[in-house]
């Protein structure tokens, strides 16, 4: 089963890098371990990447699904 992690539940509105950064500090990154994650919202991709570096050893694969305005496309990693 894929835990989804959605970037608007992080920081919605306009994500700006010192205070996206300053509230991952509050996730529980726990949570994820050994788990599929995907993470999804509307957010710049350096933001995708910053969480992706917080779940990197902890989840099992990560995906992302981004929007390139023809559908979503879903890119993973695996744990290697």
């Amino acid at each position: 089963m894929v835990k989804v992690l959605d970037l608007n539940d992080i920081e919605s509105g306009k994500v700006e890098v010192k205070t996206f950064a300053a509230k991952l500090e509050s996730v529980d990154w726990e949570s994820y371990r050994g788990q599929d994650v995907q993470i999804k919202g509307c957010a710049p991709t350096w933001a995708h990447l910053l969480v992706a570096g917080r779940l990197f050893g902890k989840a099992s694969k990560i995906s992302f699904l981004l929007d390139d305005r023809s559908g979503a496309v879903p890119i993973e990693f695996y744990k290697s």
